[in-house]
């Protein structure tokens, strides 16, 4: 077999899923015996001659991600989970703008952990420290937060994908000593070109070269991270294999013979080290390390074996890295380079024709910016659900600018520190590129149907999808017209189930911290009950950008039909707020009453400036959802809303039927109010109800929770028990 890497590599993947997934020793065995049979199959179709190599890399890989995934520290578990406040030393492997990432396993009087943890520490005294310096750091362990919702961002992912096990706000930290090793020396050089591109380019600018070139995006500006992401160039802001073989290149100039390609290896990966070595860096130099190395030998390089071995050596390092944004995108998009730019550019100089260099030049571009994106498609609507349509065009714009603008920023940073006055131009050059950037950006934004919000895509499209890039792959190599259509019944086929999938309709109860927040769908149409809200300042991000809209986003919404506000209070109101002027709504509902507050009189006013009209309902009042869905309003009655004193006692009380289920949402109600719907004889009966005040004891009462007779209560009522959901029961069951 030509390439036995890939396969190889598959069978490591394989064996980290597994392994992810803390399968049963009995699960375990049978599927080693499935894929030892696999490694049978192979040596004799395909002639591999070390069969047992891909059974051995798919234990070794299922060993690698269980221990990885069940990893646990009883040590500090316990320290993190009991709040108690700890004294501990350790030195620091990473500075960002706001933290710094603490490795240690001393904890004082507490003693040693059976193994060194990092702790990443939110401070504002980052530029008092620097890299390998040895630290005091006393304060309150945390642990990293729990998915909550299925669109929320996966901390615990993210940092241990990172190595860091824990975080800690406020900590107390002291400087003990400096360790002035290479570490130490790429940390303050880091930081004085981090100076230099302050004191030259503007602060939008700044953050974007120190993404470019440093590999820091934590300067980057919320409204350029949308812009390029939108755009579809994003990935110009992570140092990649464009960077690295820029650097290559214009090292090999330097070091132009063979044997001091060990020179070149080493420098790029003192770069890779300078900029933290982030999965894209380091996938970049060790794939040119190979290329520079079978230039030693004299060897013929191979693309996909070179970037199959990477990926490798990455993940059997850290196998989390499979679930990391940035590592799939980055192999995402390689792997395209590898499978289908020469197919692709091949087609397009059939069309623009090969007759002049500007004509070649131009398929070789259009076919390595569409090659670079087929695969990465599914990594957008995965992550980001959606994908950017214009994508191509964007690129063909911006990547033959990225050598001029990395070497003209470069130059600048070395002739400001040799405090040689050239440096002006090369900055004034980088920053004009720059700002073409956000004009092209900008302009592709600006088109219709720039961006299309697809949703996460069930499993079942992903695997079609991956079906349609294999079938086209060898439909393109082998000129086959029925593997060709093969590919494209499985991707029509894949979008036709991911529709059927996120149209399905459904209700999600969302956790939203302090309050409430509810979103629904069925007979084509979307329904928020309150938003949930944290923070106190109404312009300050809160539940409607962190959980409500990501989640819309993730069932591929984007409208609200119907927004109901059950009461004013911010834990409930604030997130709807924000969905204002963020996503299309068609009416908010709120209930009558006497009432007023400054978040309210902004809602109204945001409202107002949307063109959104403002419902207030009471008992009575219906909202049709559909043929066979409407919300019917309980509470509170007209009559007597005025009168109302209390704040929750004015909340809204709906009865929602959805094709024959109820659902019934209380709002903030206490158990005079409860009476009072009792009392009524308003039928309230419903399958579910979303429990009055969070659980509060104060609302629930057995009357009104017997009136409404939840199914899941039933049993209980009949036992003469109170059924009641408290915030912190429901953290413990979501956990």
């Amino acid at each position: 077999m030509k390439r036995p890497m890939p396969v190889f590599l598959t069978f490591f993947i394989l064996g980290i899923i597994w392994g992810s997934l803390s399968l049963t020793p009995v699960w375990f065995f049978t599927v080693s015996l499935f894929v030892f049979s696999l490694g049978l199959i192979f040596l004799f179709f395909f002639k591999i001659k070390t069969f047992t190599a891909p059974p051995c890399l798919f234990v070794l890989g299922f060993i690698l991600s269980y221990n990885k995934t069940n990893n646990f520290n009883a040590l500090c578990d316990g320290l993190a989970e009991s709040r108690t406040t700890i004294r501990a030393e350790g030195k620091i492997t990473d500075i960002s703008d706001n933290s710094l990432t603490i490795k240690t396993d001393n904890f004082g009087e507490f003693g040693k952990s059976s193994e060194p943890v990092k702790i990443i520490c939110y401070t504002d005294e980052t530029q008092t420290f620097s890299v390998s310096d040895t630290v005091s750091l006393t304060g309150k362990l945390n642990n990293l937060n729990p998915k909550y919702n299925p669109s929320d961002f996966d901390e615990i992912q993210y940092y241990r994908c990172r190595g860091i096990n824990y975080k800690m706000y406020d900590g107390d930290i002291s400087y003990i000593s400096s360790n002035h090793n290479l570490p130490y020396y790429m940390s303050l050089l880091r930081r004085k070109a981090g100076t230099a591109i302050d004191n030259m380019y503007t602060a939008e600018n700044s953050g974007i070269l120190k993404a470019m070139l440093l590999g820091d995006k934590a300067y980057l500006s919320d409204e350029i991270k949308l812009l390029y992401k939108n755009a579809g160039i994003y990935h110009v802001l992570a140092i990649s294999g464009l960077h690295i073989s820029l650097i290559a290149t214009a090292l090999m100039l330097l070091f132009r013979k063979p044997s001091h390609s060990i020179i070149i290896i080493l420098m790029l990966f003192s770069y890779a080290l300078f900029t933290g070595l982030s999965p894209s860096v380091v996938r970049a130099v060790i794939m040119m390390s190979i290329l520079l190395i079978s230039r030693i030998i004299n060897r013929r390089y191979d693309l996909i074996s070179s970037i199959s071995f990477s990926a490798f050596i990455i993940l059997a390092v850290n196998p989390m890295y499979l679930r990391d944004c940035g590592f799939l995108y980055s192999y995402s998009s390689v792997f395209g380079l590898a499978l289908f730019a020469k197919p692709f550019s091949d087609c397009f100089k059939k069309v623009i024709g090969t007759s002049t260099k500007p004509q070649r030049f131009a398929a070789d571009s259009i076919g390595a910016s569409t090659s670079a994106v087929i695969i990465s498609k599914l990594i957008n609507m995965w992550f980001f659900y959606s994908i950017t349509v214009y994508d191509i065009i964007s690129n063909l714009v911006v990547l033959p600018l990225m050598f001029t603008v990395i070497l003209s920023s470069a130059l600048s940073i070395l002739f400001y520190v040799l405090n040689i006055k050239i440096y002006v131009v090369f900055a004034y050059t980088a920053q004009l590129i720059l700002n073409f950037y956000k004009i092209t950006a900008s302009a592709v934004t600006a088109l219709p149907y720039c961006t299309i919000t697809t949703g996460r895509p069930v499993i079942a499209f992903a695997a079609l999808y991956i079906i349609f890039i294999i079938a086209l792959k060898t439909a393109i190599s082998y000129k086959n017209k029925a593997v060709l259509t093969a590919a494209a019944a499985a991707l029509i086929l894949g979008v036709i189930t991911h529709t059927a999938e996120i149209n399905k309709d459904r209700i999600a109860f969302l956790y939203v911290g302090q309050g409430d927040g509810v979103v629904g769908f069925a007979e084509g149409k979307t329904f928020v009950s309150d938003g949930g809200g944290t923070k106190d300042e109404p312009d300050e991000k809160d539940e409607g950008t962190y959980t409500i809209l990501p989640y819309l986003n993730y069932m591929g919404k984007t409208r609200v039909d119907y927004a109901f506000i059950s009461h004013i209070d911010n834990d409930h109101m604030k997130g709807v707020y924000e969905l204002i002027g963020n996503i299309e709504i068609g009416e908010i509902f709120l209930p009558k009453g006497n009432y007023s507050s400054e978040l309210y009189t902004l809602l109204t006013e945001k409202a107002a400036a949307c063109n959104i009209p403002i419902t207030y309902l009471s008992a009575g009042d219906t909202v049709n959802f559909g043929k066979n869905s409407a919300f019917r309003c309980v509470y509170p009655f007209s009559e007597v809303s005025e009168e109302i004193t209390d704040i929750n006692d004015t909340s809204m009380v709906l009865n929602l039927s959805l094709n024959g289920t109820g659902f019934l949402f209380t709002g903030d109600i206490t158990s005079a109010a409860e009476s009072e719907i009792v009392k009524s004889g308003s039928d309230i009966s419903a399958d579910v109800i979303k429990t009055a005040h969070h659980g509060s004891k104060y609302s629930s009462s057995e009357e009104f929770i017997a009136a409404v007779s939840p199914f899941s209560c039933r049993n209980f009522l009949r036992q003469k028990q109170h059924l009641r959901f408290s915030q912190s029961e429901n953290n413990r069951y979501l956990r």
